[in-house]
């Protein structure tokens, strides 16, 4: 399954992503725990760096099989969903991969 989403620096406040830039992930997710993983990941990297959350999308899962593998994602924040948002950077990554 694959996991992509855009991390957004509005507030120009984070320190990984700079100012008024939007920043893509793709991550390949193979099974529970690397979906866990990635999601527990992305909440981090949002609330660590004060960052916005766009255009999260998990593909190629359909509803009985989100509800077998008992993937969770509490996220407290808003999701936005922009289809004119052009990311200044696109970063394929693999959940084993180093950042």
């Amino acid at each position: 399954m694959k996991v992509s989403y855009v991390l957004r620096n509005h507030a120009g406040k984070s320190r990984k992503i700079p100012a008024e830039e939007s920043w893509q992930w793709h991550h390949i997710v193979e099974d529970e725990e690397q979906a866990n993983a990635v999601l527990t990941d992305l909440k981090k990297k949002i609330r660590e760096n004060r960052l916005q959350l766009v255009n999260l999308f998990v593909d190629k899962l359909s509803i009985t099989d989100f509800q077998k593998l008992k993937v969770r994602f509490a996220y407290k924040g808003e999701v936005q969903y922009d289809d004119q948002l052009s990311p200044k950077r696109i970063i394929n990554q693999h959940e084993d991969a180093p950042e």
